[in-house]
């Protein structure tokens, strides 16, 4: 994070720790990054192109983009 001022903004991401994933049906399933990280990588990559995976730190919401990077 970087101070300007008195405003503090983030400028990276610490990863993830739990992903929501949608089926082709819309049903919602809740992972951890360990159970996540355990699908096989066919379907992780399905989730991640079709963009749906949610990747979260606690309550915030990180871009795959970020979460793919740690």
């Amino acid at each position: 994070m970087e101070t300007h001022g008195h405003e503090t903004t983030r400028t990276g991401y610490a990863g993830y720790d739990r992903v929501v994933v949608r089926d082709g049906g819309g049903k919602r399933r809740q992972l951890s990054r360990s159970e996540f990280e355990k699908l096989p990588l066919r379907e992780r990559v399905t989730y991640l192109i079709g963009g749906t995976a949610e990747f979260f730190a606690g309550t915030e919401h990180i871009p795959a983009s970020e979460a793919m990077k740690g």
